[in-house]
Order: structure tokens, then C-alpha cells, then sequence
């Protein structure tokens, strides 16, 4: 997860710093010019429009230091819809309150809040109706396995049924290579998920998740969860073997338990688009392959603020290479493993939004 912390205060500069020592997740916080304290590791910034205009595409979260009108009205102009916002979270410059501003289900926005505001001891505020009546959402459910919604546009409908205490019944597709896997997760998640043929089976009980590989606009009362679509970024020393190549990417996979069967693009650099190790993968998984000029991923490791080990910058031109050549190409991508090292092979998974 690629994290913003903006703050404008020296007092919310410290607790975005014991915000950032806590946690994994790669944080940049930035401080204003001028009220930001000495000998910080902290970005200065001068005007937080321009800030926030230049992150809100970039990043899976973004943390406001300030009140929440400062806040609302600088994300106002980038809001699109909820599968492609970032989560917002807005804390007081005291530390007090931490609210759940913006994307709340979809973008973790809830999860976030509750789990920054533990580090701080702040009061969480969730205000998602299906939150504060104790329930579990469907595109809450989604997040937590791994899946995109379709139609985004009837959440709001399966979310009212649900606070009308009406049941909501899900299915799984037999012919997904993870079915069984699937239907055990739901039933760790207290779900009772069947197991039933897509094409054949004709579903009574709605309203109905389908969760399935292809998304196909039907009936109104049946909502979709799909796979997010995988890009695998990779980078890896001159010669490295197929075999290799592909038992470091099944356990990158693993990790997000996701499947090599999963990957619907491998990415690289163009100086690796002779590597054979990288080709035959691609072929023998029928995968597209695309390999980045190093002035696009260059820009890719500005935007997103990646970090860039010094000797591979030397040997090639770029200090990143699976993490950029991941994400190139749109904004629309989270990281979801970041640089994850493997003897001679680096691999790094984003999902598109």
C-alpha cells in the first residue's frame, strides 16, 4: 500500500511519524514549508492543492493532519467514484478523532482508520451504515478476498438489503480453478457459499453474489465479484532460467493467495526483452509481456515515490524495475507485493483498480 501523510503543523508531523514507525506499509509524509520542523525526513510542500492534485491518482491512502473542511476541499475536485478514490482518512492535528472520510468499503478506508487510530489512541469514526449497525458488507467481503465489484453501481442496492435484514445469498463458480478454496473462505468468514455451474444453474435465492472470472450484465438483483487483474512486474539477472523465473513468480503469487494462472500481464524493462527466462514464461502461460523504455518507468518511480537501490541504478539506468514496470502505463494500479526478492529474480504484483 502506497501511503500519503499530509500535515501542517509540527505536532502533526510527530504523529504522522508514529504513524510511519509502526506500520510496513510504505508511507511518505509531507510537511508544510516553513512550519515543518528541523532535521525531519519529512517532504516539504508549499501549497497542498497542488499536493493533493499530484497524489490523489498515485496513492491507495491519503491521511490529512487538519479539520475536515481543509480536507474535503482539496480532494473535491478528484473524486471519481468508489472503486478508483483512495481511502481518506482525516485525523485532528491533536490526535483525537480519526475519521473515515472516503472510501470506506472499497478502499480500506474503515480498516485504516481503525487500525491508525489504535497507533495514536484516537477515537476511530466510522459513519457507513452497514458499520454501525455490526454488519458486514458485500464490497467489504470483496476487499477481503481479493475481489473487484461489478457492477460498482449496486452495492448501494445489496447494502440496503442488508439493513433490511434481508439475506444475501452467494455463489461460486465450479469451473474457477480455486472454487473449492473460495467456498472455504466465505465459510471462514461465516458465509454459507455454494458451489454451482455458472452456465447451467438458474439462481432462485437473490438478492445473489456470483463470484466468477467474467462479468456479464444481467440480472439486476446479482452483483459480481471478479479478480482483480495481475500484473506482474519483474527483474532478474542476464540469463536466468524459465523454470526459475516461474517458481519465483507462483510463490510472489502465493503470497496475495493468488495463482500464476491469475497474471494477466508481466512487465519489465525493455533492456530485458531479449531475457528467454522472462518470454517463455510468458508463453507458456499464453500471457502478454510488455517491457517499459526506462524514461516511462523513471517517471513511474517519481510518481509513485519508489524507492530506488543505487547499484541497480548504476547497472541499468533505473533503481527500480519490478515495482515500475508494475505499475507503468496508469494510475489506476495498487501494489499489492511490493519489491519481493528471490535469488536473482525480483517480483513485485499490482492490481488495476
Amino acid at each position: 500500500m502506497r501511503c500519503a501523510i499530509i500535515t501542517i503543523t509540527p505536532n502533526g508531523v510527530s504523529l504522522a511519524e508514529k504513524l510511519a514507525a509502526a506500520v510496513d506499509d510504505a508511507i511518505t509524509i509531507y510537511g508544510k514549508k516553513d512550519r515543518c520542523p528541523e532535521n525531519t525526513s519529512t517532504v516539504i510542500y508549499e501549497k497542498m492543492s497542488l499536493l493533493v492534485k499530484h497524489l490523489f491518482p498515485y496513492c491507495d491512502a491519503i491521511v490529512f493532519f487538519c479539520a475536515i473542511g481543509i480536507a474535503v476541499r482539496m480532494i473535491a475536485p478528484y473524486i471519481v467514484k468508489k472503486d478508483k478514490d483512495p481511502a481518506i482518512i482525516v485525523i485532528d492535528e491533536q490526535g483525537h478523532f480519526a475519521v473515515s472520510l472516503l472510501s470506506g468499503h472499497l478502499g480500506g478506508a474503515n480498516e485504516l482508520t481503525k487500525k491508525f487510530a489504535g497507533i495514536i489512541n484516537a477515537v476511530p469514526v466510522i459513519t457507513t451504515a452497514t458499520d454501525v449497525n455490526g454488519l458486514i458488507a458485500p464490497d467489504i467481503i470483496a476487499r477481503q478476498l481479493g475481489y473487484s465489484v461489478k457492477p460498482v453501481s449496486k452495492i448501494k442496492l445489496f447494502n440496503t438489503a442488508l439493513l433490511q435484514g434481508r439475506p444475501i445469498y452467494y455463489y461460486v463458480d465450479d469451473s474457477l480453478p480455486d472454487a473449492s478454496q473460495c467456498v472455504d473462505k466465505l465459510r471462514d468468514l461465516s458465509i454459507d457459499a455454494r458451489s454451482i455451474n455458472k452456465v447451467t444453474a438458474n439462481i432462485i435465492n437473490k438478492p445473489a453474489i456470483m463470484i466468477t472470472d467474467t462479468y456479464e450484465q444481467t440480472d439486476a438483483a446479482i452483483l459480481y465479484f471478479i479478480k482483480h487483474r495481475l500484473i506482474a512486474g519483474i527483474g532478474c539477472r542476464r540469463g536466468v532460467s524459465q523454470k526459475h523465473i516461474e517458481q519465483c513468480l507462483k510463490k510472489a503469487c502465493a503470497i496475495i493467495n493468488y495463482s500464476i494462472n491469475d497474471i494477466t500481464l508481466i512487465s519489465s524493462a525493455c533492456i530485458k526483452a531479449n531475457e528467454t527466462g522472462i518470454l517463455q514464461t510468458a508463453a507458456k502461460y499464453t500471457v502478454p509481456v510488455k517491457f517499459w523504455p526506462n524514461a516511462v518507468l523513471q517517471q513511474t518511480i517519481l510518481d509513485y515515490k519508489l524507492s530506488q537501490s543505487p547499484f541497480v541504478k548504476q547497472q541499468i539506468g533505473i533503481g527500480n524495475v519490478c515495482e515500475a514496470a508494475a505499475l507503468a502505463g496508469s494510475s489506476c494500479k495498487k501494489l499489492v507485493l511490493t519489491k519481493t526478492k528471490f535469488e536473482k529474480v525480483t517480483v513485485a504484483l499490482a492490481w488495476e483498480k
